[in-house]
């Protein structure tokens, strides 16, 4: 791996946005794994922040609640970390920030190779800093979502496009003209092959829309209002499999 210098103050966890801590053991394991399959390069600090060494997810054993992480270049630094027993870690995957706290248990083998055994996280960090992709749903299976309107009560509407931050509906039947601003609690999203994940929306915006066969309906752009860690994941993982299907059509 090659050495660099990073920041010191990002191994903290000093002023992290809680609504991006992920708690759920399953979602954790999820993005570790993602990690070593890279693998991608971690920052591993330790001694308060002081001292660091350069490693990568291996991989994970969720039953032994263990997390594997590859041995550093640097022998003296090694031994420091395990004598501190207890390390920061930080990196980017796909521009996302990824940061979470372990012990470090023991020097192990895992796959012929030297490693750190560690004890998987509690939580994790992943906040996604770039602006939101976008992604348009596919017509033939459309994706709903309903609506509990403070007003023009229960509506179950298709999801147009996708995107870590919200969502826009389509309201063919004109049911709801909900204003900007409006926040409408308890939306059940219906992914398939998914738990159905309720959230409350923030309306940004509605207005009509001409439709292929001439009629009107009424599009909602909203946004989504304190959503968790957990759920986002969730959301990412079902973003980044509908534009896999869109480009694997586009090849052929």
């Amino acid at each position: 791996m090659t050495e660099q210098t990073p920041t010191k103050q990002t191994a903290l966890f000093d002023g992290d946005d809680e609504r991006f801590l992920i708690s759920s053991k399953y979602a954790i394991n999820h993005v570790l794994m993602d990690l070593a399959k890279r693998p991608e390069i971690i920052t591993a600090y330790f001694n308060h922040g002081k001292d660091y060494i350069l490693t990568a997810v291996l991989g994970t054993i969720p039953d032994r609640n263990l997390l594997v992480l590859d041995y550093g270049a640097d022998e003296i630094k090694n031994k420091r970390l395990l004598e501190q027993g207890r390390t920061v870690c930080v990196t980017k995957h796909d521009s996302i920030d990824i940061k979470f706290s372990c012990s470090v248990l023991k020097k192990a083998k895992f796959q012929n190779r030297e490693a750190f055994a560690a004890s998987f996280p509690e939580t994790l960090y992943r906040r996604q800093r770039r602006e939101f992709f976008r992604v348009t749903l596919p017509h033939m299976q459309p994706i709903k979502c309903r609506i509990e309107h403070p007003v023009d009560g229960t509506a179950l509407l298709t999801v147009a496009d996708l995107s870590a931050g919200g969502l826009c509906l389509l309201d063919a039947s004109q049911q709801l003209d909900p204003a900007p601003g409006t926040v409408l609690e308890e939306c059940l999203l219906l992914l398939p092959e998914q738990a159905t994940l309720s959230m409350d929306l923030t309306v940004r915006n509605s207005f009509l829309v001409t439709q292929n066969d001439g009629s009107q309906a009424r599009r909602i752009g909203c946004a989504f209002k304190a959503l968790s860690a957990d759920k986002s994941a969730i959301l990412q993982r079902f973003i980044h499999r509908i534009q896999v299907e869109q480009l694997a059509k586009s090849d052929v």
